[in-house]
Formats: structure tokens, C-alpha cells, sequence
């Protein structure tokens, strides 16, 4: 007993340190975004742009809500459907990091055929909207995945998040009640920053 509980001092001090980093990187989203669009207006491709947004975004849902425990769960997975683009820019900056105490994996599917071959992810993200965000939707009805989308009416489709463009710039709206009901507890700072709450 004595030996268990070092460990789970450490545990839970990295915990803490993590938690602090995120706020801290949510925090200084607002400075990026002010200079990722400020790109976009140089010249930079608007494409690159979101992806570098999106991702930011994408990473601090994973780092900064509260997941259901999961005993069996060996890594934390963000699933990029149909945005290679986005795949690529998640890799690039965040493959390395940990969620709590696991490693951030990071999986590209083409279209949703293949997602729903092998439904992965605590976040999945779904670039194509209507019918094809609803099948996605359908597959993670009863389970804790915050399901993120960037089309219109994604809310009412099943998404737990969908991105907004407003001003220039990426921001996102909530389904919060949706996400307690599925067990996935929104962070404050995460649900301060969104344009739009469903109570």
C-alpha cells in the first residue's frame, strides 16, 4: 500500500500540471486567433488557416472536458474525418501530447464508410454535414464522444460542437445538455468561449 500511494501522488500531480497547461494554451487562443487571421489577410492560404485554428481548437476540447473513465483505455484518440488537411496539422503540432494520463493518438478516415468500419475516437471530428454527419451521429448516439462539426444546422444534426465563422474568425458553438446526456462534461473555460450554448 505504501508503494501504491507514491504513484498515485505522481499520477496526479502530472494531472494537475497538464490541466494547468491546457487553461493556459486555451487562454492564449484568443492571441492565435487574432494572429492566424492576420495571416489569412497577408495572403496565406485560408485553408491552412482553418486547419491551424480547427486543430488548436480540436486539441484543447480533447485536453480541457471531463471524459467518463474508461479502465480498458490505453490512448486517447481524435478521429479527423473527410480534412487530411486537418489530419496533417494535428499530427504535425500535437501527436506528442498527453490527455490526463494518455498519449494522443490521431487517426485520419477518407469518408465515413470508413469511419463507421472502425468507430474510434473520444473526438471525432466530421467535416462532410447533413446526411453524412447524421450516420456519424447515429453510430456515437449512446456513447461519450464529443462529436465536432463545421456545417450548417450540425447542432440539430447530432454534433456536440460546430465551428462558426464570425468576424474573420473560427469560433464554435455547444450542445451542452446533449454532451452531459452522453457523459461528457464541457469545461468552463471551454463553454465560456463558445458563441452560442444550448442550456
Amino acid at each position: 500500500m505504501i508503494a501504491v500511494r507514491p504513484i498515485r501522488l505522481l499520477l496526479a500531480l502530472r494531472f494537475i500540471k497538464t490541466r494547468a497547461a491546457n487553461l493556459a494554451g486555451l487562454f492564449l487562443l484568443t492571441l492565435v486567433s487574432s494572429g492566424v487571421m492576420a495571416q489569412a489577410e497577408l495572403g496565406v492560404d485560408e485553408t491552412d488557416t482553418r486547419a491551424i485554428m480547427k486543430a488548436n481548437f480540436l486539441f484543447h476540447f480533447a485536453a480541457s472536458n471531463e471524459w467518463p473513465a474508461d479502465p480498458v483505455a490505453a490512448d486517447f484518440h481524435i478521429a479527423v474525418i473527410g480534412n487530411p488537411r486537418l489530419h496533417e496539422e494535428l499530427v504535425d503540432k500535437y501527436a506528442l501530447k498527453m490527455i490526463g494520463a494518455l498519449p494522443l493518438k490521431i487517426d485520419a478516415y477518407e469518408g465515413i464508410d470508413a469511419f463507421l468500419q472502425r468507430p474510434v475516437g473520444q473526438v471525432v471530428y466530421c467535416e462532410p454535414g447533413a446526411g453524412e454527419l447524421l450516420r456519424v451521429a447515429e453510430i456515437l448516439r449512446d456513447k461519450p464522444v464529443l462529436l465536432v462539426a463545421d456545417s450548417e444546422d450540425a447542432l440539430a444534426s447530432g454534433a456536440l460542437i460546430n465551428f462558426v465563422v464570425i468576424g474573420n474568425r473560427i469560433r464554435y458553438e455547444i450542445n451542452a445538455q446533449q454532451a452531459r446526456e452522453k457523459g461528457v462534461l464541457i469545461g468552463n473555460k471551454i463553454m465560456s468561449w463558445a458563441v452560442k450554448n444550448s442550456p
